[in-house]
């Protein structure tokens, strides 16, 4: 009885090890590991180029940069929007602030000319922040071919090929300190939620890349010095999210400073916000049926407040 006793204790004690392990990095990233984010301010001045850039999390994560030392190449869609934020941005210190002009949705960009007139800038930070699928009550059949094409191109294709224009250019830099490509992903990807699937889909996709474009940059003959991270995103407030802030939908400015806090801290895939990392752990630990029972029933509730402060 005793051998069967301390058996199981063993058993329990490796089975809790990983939980251990996870709790300590839990602690390290959120509450202990100072920022690293002027790493990458290196062989100035240094760049930041951020994807939609003209409202929500990426308009705050420029300015977060910017007050951070960054000069800033920004995108957009919208002309007008897009010149306001540049201008907003420009009256908060003296570095540069450029834009491209953009619609993610279409196909058939010129990724080359695109990015032409920023190649002899020092690229150091790059957010993959544009993306979105709408909300909406209807199922995935009920939309076009061309706005289901929409939501992958926007969310999946453009940052794919408008990393691959940039990569001889970042590796270039690399050689001189480090380089960093985030792409913002979302939660959904892991819950799969009912009328975005193929925003979950598009998700996925970043997450399986951004494994992938760091194996290959760090793994495959000799590291190049660019890196890749994945960062899983919750609910957070922004002209698309029109929620009351709470503590797990937190301000795009909220948000901004925890992304920024947290670049370059090692992990490929992580939950810059604190409080949306707990709630990815708690869904790992409630099991699919549950989490798909109650998020239909948040879907639903979400779709609605949208639609009444649309």
């Amino acid at each position: 009885m005793a051998s069967i006793t301390n058996l199981l204790a063993a058993i329990g004690v490796v089975l809790l090890l990983p939980q251990v392990y996870r709790f300590l990095n839990f602690l390290w990233l959120y509450f202990l590991r100072p920022s690293s984010v002027r790493e990458y301010l290196h062989a100035p001045p240094a760049y930041a180029l951020v994807t939609g850039a003209s409202d929500g999390i990426g308009k705050a994560l420029a300015k977060e940069l910017y007050d951070k030392g960054f000069h800033l190449i920004l995108h957009g869609r919208n002309e007008t929007k897009m010149r306001a934020v540049a201008d907003e941005i420009r009256a908060r210190g003296t570095r540069n602030v450029l834009y491209f002009i953009a619609d993610a949705s279409d196909a058939g960009h010129d990724y080359a000319r695109m990015m032409e007139p920023y190649t002899d800038l020092n690229i150091t930070l790059v957010v993959h922040n544009v993306g979105g699928s709408g909300w909406h009550h209807e199922k995935m059949d009920a939309f076009s071919e061309n706005d289901l094409v929409q939501i992958i191109q926007r969310n999946a294709v453009f940052p794919l090929l408008l990393t691959r224009t940039l990569l001889p250019h970042l590796r270039r830099t690399a050689k001189q300190g480090p380089v960093l490509v985030q792409f913002i992903g979302s939660q959904a990807a892991d819950i799969s939620p009912p009328r975005f699937a193929l925003y979950a889909a598009s998700k996925s996709f970043l997450r399986a890349l951004a494994r992938g474009l760091d194996n290959d940059e760090r793994v495959w003959g000799t590291p190049s010095g660019v890196k890749f991270e994945y960062l899983a995103v919750g609910q957070v407030q922004s002209n698309s999210v029109r929620t009351p802030a709470t503590l797990v939908c937190p301000t795009s400015e909220r948000f901004a400073k925890a992304m920024v806090s947290r670049m370059g801290c090692g992990l490929r895939r992580y939950a810059p916000y604190m409080p949306h990392a707990v709630m990815q752990w708690a869904i790992e630990l409630m099991g699919e049926k549950m989490v798909d029972h109650y998020t239909a029933q948040a879907i639903e509730q979400l779709i609605t407040e949208q639609e009444k402060n649309a």
